[in-house]
């Protein structure tokens, strides 16, 4: 049950790391071509990094979560 909890917490911290990164690029009225770009903002300001390893955190909560569910040790 606490590699449930802690990967479920991993997770959501990661999802809610990213979507603020994600929402705050938006914020500024850098444009490509015309259009907005988060991808290109986040590059500017050098936080594509940031977004990879919050990626990676959420990816490895929802790692844990799922092994604690399906874990053999039971007591």
């Amino acid at each position: 049950m606490k590699k449930v909890f802690c990967g479920s917490i991993m997770f959501l911290t990661g999802m809610i790391s990213i979507a603020i990164l994600l929402a705050g690029s938006m914020a500024n009225d850098w444009t490509v071509d015309g259009r907005l770009s988060s991808f290109w903002t986040l590059s500017n300001y050098g936080l594509l990094p940031a977004l990879y390893i919050f990626i990676a955190v959420s990816l490895i909560g929802i790692g844990i979560a799922v092994w604690g569910i399906f874990d053999e040790n039971k007591k």
